[in-house]
């Protein structure tokens, strides 16, 4: 009976103390509930995680659905890091909706794991195949790889200036010079008291800066503190050509309810900006319109909205009207090339008329990516993707370009994880580097101190030396776009070498890298190839010609060798008869080479008749024969061979032509523009009258 009581005692008292533990759990569902219904994010991050951490073990359900309120919790506030985790906890709880794995495979292209993407979205197709976001994101990871491999040349840098540890975004030009930014900021200057609780940020005020003469912008400062800036949100603000208007979105709230979002019109008094006025868009107060984006002309506002007749969530629409003193008319849809199944925002109108914006519904790097499309004839055309470096996991949005220039600003998150910065872009200039290695034919090792000259087709003419490891770099204050380059490399006791390469065609900045090898002028002489002769003969035959091209080009890359082309009989006949012979088939060659361009004086010819055998410097196959290196094709042994076949063959390896470097001192005489010239600055002194005495 006492233990009866003593335990209807202790489970009194566990209902005693832990109903108010349960009421309290109850409570904070409740209101994490409300907060997520209120897109009140912050807040109900903090309040679903102490649910989550005090459920049972076997509340397996309640902790899946939970889990994946939390992850979207983190995907709405843009940390999509711990969107990833907690996407993955609700899958492993069981989580029955597969849309947790589309979202997960989202969050990891964001955080940059494109191959575990991936194979996530290939699981999420299996199961929702008709889906067409699992193929748009197997897309998107496809040209996002491509895309990484082909960045566009402008670099981008994070405006350290402008940027704050909250939200900074979504930059316009406040004049037409491109000297004023106005752009929005959560930062602690904002105005207003209270935090937007989707974020947990201060509501967003517009924030202005001024590029001084010599480019330096100065620190930020509040625009106003009213008209323009109140307690609500304001962002992404579009200014006319004549910087006499600014459009802008602002987002109200009343009694912590979020009451949508409207454009706005202010127009420059002085230097303020007065009189905010809503563009009549919309009668319906439960559409969104935002992100207005004047045309140069003024004549067309473009604009983003979840107003029906739409392709997607947010679309792009535009609006249009005659004169600049009329209302906008009946807003139109800009169609399917433009806007997709998902979402189209921070439309930008340059001032060629090309129409940049931000999506997540066309095939990107990972969440918002920016797309430039031109209108034609055909309407609009297909959206180009920029790409890296503009383009990144992240999202990418809110581009604007400085009047008349390649370079502007854009808004990002892909440096900090959930929080939106200013990045500033220009073009890179197209650059050129040839870097090269001089190296000794023979042994491959580097060459110091060469000669490198660099010949372009623009005129460019630049001589330097090769460094102690053989290296030589013509950089980008030399190299031009559109231009054919020869590189040139002379050493003393070298043949010259030669490189060639070309810019042209080349719209992104390249590096060239060569190699160069020198061939050592040999002591021995060098042998011609194919160069033979009829018996008897010393006639120069047509079809060996030819072989002598690569001499002609010799002694057109070494200005300065003088050399000795000889020429040798066969053993047959008598040593008179073979000298002559053998000279007059050296001079035949130097004739054809004067014929080619050649100066006389560099060639000189010697007959030696049958007098030098020929000595093998390595295997030859002839005709099917085979003569072994070191081989020395004397009269004695050509007649110890045993076929008179075999003895002809040996006899016409020995008719040949050859030559070897006599001096490399050889220098030309002065060309008739040289002489000319001389003569004019003769005459020219003759002319040049005595003075008075």
């Amino acid at each position: 009976m006492h233990k009866l009581i003593k335990f209807a005692l202790l489970a009194f008292g566990v209902i005693l103390f832990s109903s108010p533990d349960l009421y309290g759990q109850s409570r904070r569902l409740e209101r994490a509930e409300r907060a997520f219904e209120l897109q009140q994010y912050h807040e109900a991050i903090d309040l679903y995680r102490r649910v989550i951490d005090r459920l049972d073990r076997g509340e397996r359900e309640k902790s899946a659905e939970l889990s994946f309120k939390v992850a979207l919790c983190y995907r709405y506030t843009n940390n999509h890091r711990m969107a990833e985790s907690w996407f993955r906890r609700a899958i492993r709880a069981d989580y029955p909706d597969p849309v947790a794995l589309l979202y997960m495979a989202q969050a990891k292209m964001q955080n940059e794991k494109y191959d575990e993407a991936r194979e996530t979205f290939k699981s999420y197709i299996e199961l929702e195949p008709d889906d067409w976001r699992g193929h748009q994101g197997l897309a998107s990871i496809e040209l996002a790889m491509k895309l990484k491999e082909q960045p566009l040349d402008y670099e981008v840098e994070a405006v350290r200036l402008f940027n704050s540890p909250a939200d900074d975004m979504t930059p316009a030009f406040g004049d037409h010079r491109g000297t004023t930014l106005i752009y929005a900021s959560s930062r602690d200057d904002a105005m207003g008291r209270e935090e937007d609780p989707w974020t947990g940020n201060k509501h967003s005020s517009f924030f202005v800066s001024y590029q001084d003469r010599a480019g330096n912008w100065d620190r930020p400062n509040l625009l106003d503190e009213g008209p323009v800036n109140t307690e609500y949100n304001e962002g992404a603000p579009s200014i006319n050509a004549s910087a006499t208007v600014m459009y802008f979105t602002r987002c109200t709230r009343a009694e912590g309810v979020s009451m949508g979002c409207r454009i706005f019109r202010a127009t420059r008094e002085g230097p303020d900006w007065a009189n905010p006025q809503e563009v009549s868009l919309t009668e319906d107060s439960l559409i969104t319109v935002g992100h207005p984006a004047i045309s140069p002309d003024e004549l067309e506002l473009y604009f983003v909205s979840d107003r029906p007749g739409g392709v997607g969530e947010k679309d792009i629409w535009v609006a249009r009207r005659q004169t600049t003193n009329d209302e906008f008319g009946r807003p139109e849809n800009l169609g399917e090339t433009i806007n997709t199944k998902g979402n189209e925002m921070f439309p930008y109108v340059h001032e060629d008329g090309t129409l940049y914006f931000a999506s997540d519904g066309h095939p990107g790097m990972g969440g918002l990516d920016i797309f430039r499309s031109v209108y034609t004839s055909d309407g609009w055309s297909e959206p180009e993707n920029l790409g890296p470096p503009f383009n990144s996991a992240a999202d990418d949005f809110g581009i604007v370009f400085k009047p008349g220039r390649e370079e502007g600003f854009f808004t990002s998150n892909r440096g900090r994880r959930g929080i939106y910065d200013i990045y500033s872009f220009y073009q890179a200039p197209v650059e050129f580097i040839i870097s090269g290695v001089v190296l000794d034919d023979s042994t491959q090792t580097t060459v110091p101190r060469a000669n490198v000259q660099l010949v372009g087709s623009d005129g460019t003419l630049l001589q330097i030396e090769s460094e102690a490891d053989g290296s030589f770099v013509f950089d980008e204050t030399v190299l031009r776009e559109n231009t054919d380059y020869e590189i040139l490399v002379n050493k003393t006791g070298y043949f010259s070498g030669r490189a060639t390469e070309s810019t042209r065609g080349y719209e992104r900045s390249h590096e060239f890298e060569v190699e160069i090898s020198i061939a050592p002028i040999p002591v021995t002489a060098i042998e011609l190839p194919e160069i033979l002769y009829e018996f008897d003969s010393w006639e120069l035959q047509t079809q060996f010609k030819d072989s002598l091209n690569g001499l002609v080009q010799t002694l057109q890359d070494n200005p300065h060798i003088v050399i000795e082309l000889a020429s040798h009989t066969d053993s047959r006949g008598t040593h008179e008869y073979n000298d002559t012979l053998s000279l007059r088939r050296a001079q035949e060659v130097v004739e054809y080479l004067v014929e080619q361009g050649i100066e006389p004086e560099r060639i000189e010819a010697a007959g030696y008749g049958k007098r030098e055998p020929r000595v093998l410097d390595r295997d030859l196959e002839r005709n099917g024969y085979f003569f072994e290196e070191g081989t020395e094709l004397t009269e004695e042994f050509i007649e110890s061979l045993e076929t008179e076949e075999k003895q002809e063959v040996a006899h016409e390896m020995n008719r040949r032509t050859e030559f070897r470097v006599l001096r490399e001192d050889y220098q030309p005489p002065p060309g008739e523009d040289e002489e000319d010239m001389q003569e004019d600055e003769e005459q020219e002194a003759e002319d040049i009258p005595e003075p008075d005495r």
